[in-house]
């Protein structure tokens, strides 16, 4: 599970650092894109018991 969850850290760590150049550029479809894979990932880690701190923001109320 260690493999797993570093590769999720690692992806989400990447998406936010997408999103926020998105955002800074003024990309309103990349910065689109770029939050529904976060909410993607912020599905799965609660779906595989996972606390990423990073995902609150993007977890479906």
């Amino acid at each position: 599970m260690t493999e797993f969850v570093d590769q999720i850290r690692t992806r989400v760590r990447d998406a936010l650092e997408d999103l926020a150049r998105a955002r800074a550029a003024g990309d309103d479809y990349g910065a689109q894109i770029h939050t529904g894979e976060l909410e993607s990932f912020a599905r799965l880690a609660a779906e595989n018991g996972l606390r990423v701190p990073e995902l609150e923001p993007f977890r479906a109320a």
